[in-house]
């Protein structure tokens, strides 16, 4: 796992006062970190009819601003051209001094107002175009000279690089008009703001710089604590069965309390079946409908874990029955998705279920418009899908805070996993980014339930089975080679070939 941080600022400072790292040192090895990004794209194969490769490099009045100028002057060392969009006046002493070193260097100028006229005249020529206008400390709104020049390079057919952050998002990765990069070349740290759904379409490939000291040093964990953690696939510890001496008992019973839409119920017991549980169930209808799903009228006196909510409907009159025999069997993890966060009942079962962080055995599995439910349900307030996403890592720990037996997988471009850590005494989340736009699919968050269903079966515990379910459900989608055709069938066949 790598740590991701709200703000680096602090973590900047504690460089120069305990590292004796000056700005400007901090800033010539940033520079020199776009410069390595930058330099391979100028004189491109695709670019090979330029007789003279064009940079343009937009500038702020902060440090990020200086960042480019100070990028400017390391890039006309090259035999290529390099132009600096004076976006806003620096304002910070070391800008203006970066900026002045640029300008003796002989690196060119434009200004905001004249960039659509440089653009025409330049388009063919520019190969690379670099963000350096906001970073870190970013705020909205984005000031309309930023709007337009964005919307002025958006139609630059180029190789797009941002400086730590693209202009337009703030911490949290929100904005409206931002620099949709290629790369991005964040410095010192990984920021929060690289892994909002917003910033999916913004970032491009995510390159971490060090500043001069290595990347312990500056994230000293003795001194600063990471507001999330990013999930890699080393992460995922898939079922593998390393015992010959067993049978189907060994490895649970997945049961699925099915309602009236019994084909998503279907795919998370599917789901299950091929994710290692050794039987899977249908609680509450006579068939499955599969040769491989048993169907059974009640809960089975061997049910090992429950999932809750797939396909059950939102007025399924055994839901008391359910939540009842959760309450009474403590022993029993559960899963709960989709039309269970639609019952009254629910906020009373999550308080007598969910608040014991010493007994999490829950995993809850929302997409933005359950949560938004859920949470109003709960009586944690009342937001609008587009709320919910926007304000996604406040409100998921909001939540793991009250329920604190719980683990909430919110899913989303970058899907998130919420627990309490008693430890700590916070909230801890984890940010798994792997996923595509191939999940945009009916079913494929039954197929996620089933998962996490298989693994409690199998005597995970829930934070793992929750790791784990989340990083094999998108890897999946990363592994089938295509974007608008993957069914919940083909998923689970790909999550079958995982290695």
């Amino acid at each position: 796992m790598k740590k991701i941080f709200l703000d680096s600022r602090p973590m900047d400072k504690r460089a120069r006062e305990d590292f004796y790292l000056t700005e400007e040192l901090m800033m010539e090895n940033a520079a020199a970190a776009l410069e390595n990004a930058v330099t391979p794209y100028v004189f491109h194969e695709s670019a090979r009819y330029i007789d003279r490769p064009h940079v343009l490099i937009l500038c702020g009045a902060g440090n990020n601003g200086a960042d480019g100028y100070a990028l400017a002057r390391r890039l006309i060392c090259h035999e290529f051209t390099v132009t600096c969009c004076v976006v806003d006046e620096p304002k910070s002493e070391v800008c203006k001094l970066q900026k002045k070193r640029a300008e003796l260097a002989g690196v060119f100028f434009t200004d905001f107002y004249s960039l659509d006229d440089f653009i025409d005249a330049k388009s063919f020529d520019i190969t690379v175009v670099v963000d350096c206008i906001f970073g870190a400390g970013f705020r909205q709104p984005l000031p309309p000279n930023a709007e337009a020049v964005l919307l002025s390079v958006s139609k630059i057919d180029c190789r797009k690089i941002s400086c730590d952050i693209p202009t337009g998002l703030d911490a949290l990765g929100n904005g409206t008009t931002v620099f949709k990069a290629d790369e991005t070349v964040t410095m010192g740290s990984l920021k929060l703001a690289l892994y909002s759904d917003r910033a999916k379409d913004c970032t491009g490939k995510i390159t971490l710089a060090n500043l001069g000291i290595s990347k312990t040093n500056f994230e000293h964990e003795s001194k600063f604590i990471a507001d999330a953690m990013l999930l890699e696939e080393s992460e995922m510890v898939l079922p593998w069965r390393n015992k010959n001496n067993v049978n189907k008992g060994s490895f649970g019973h997945a049961v699925i309390a099915a309602g009236e839409k019994t084909g998503a119920a279907n795919i998370a017991a599917t789901a299950a079946l091929n994710f290692g549980a050794g039987l899977a169930t249908l609680a509450g209808v006579d068939a499955s409908n599969s040769m491989s799903i048993m169907s059974s009228k009640e809960l089975p006196s061997n049910t090992s874990a429950l999932l809750l909510g797939s396909g059950f409907g939102r007025s399924n009159k055994d839901a008391k029955k359910y939540f009842s025999y959760l309450k009474q069997n403590m022993d029993i993890p559960f899963v709960l998705d989709a039309d269970i966060f639609y019952y009254d009942e629910i906020k009373n079962f999550l308080e007598e279920n969910c608040s014991d962080e010493k007994n999490i055995r829950c995993i809850l599995t929302p997409h933005p418009k359950e949560f938004s439910v859920l949470l109003e349900k709960c009586g944690l307030g009342t937001f609008t899908v587009s709320e919910v996403v926007a304000q996604r890592y406040e409100l998921a720990k909001k939540f793991a805070e009250t329920y604190k037996g719980s683990i909430l997988i919110l899913k989303g471009a970058v899907t998130s996993i919420t627990q309490w850590s008693s430890k700590e005494n916070l909230s801890c989340v984890y940010l798994n980014p792997q996923g595509t736009n191939a999940l945009a699919k009916a079913g494929s968050g039954d197929v996620l339930a089933g998962l996490c269903l298989a693994l409690l079966a199998q005597g995970y515990n829930s934070i793992n089975a929750a790791i784990t379910a989340s990083l094999a459900h998108t890897l999946a989608s990363k592994k089938y080679d295509g974007s608008f055709a993957l069914t919940p069938e083909k998923l689970i066949e790909e999550i079958g070939a995982l290695k």
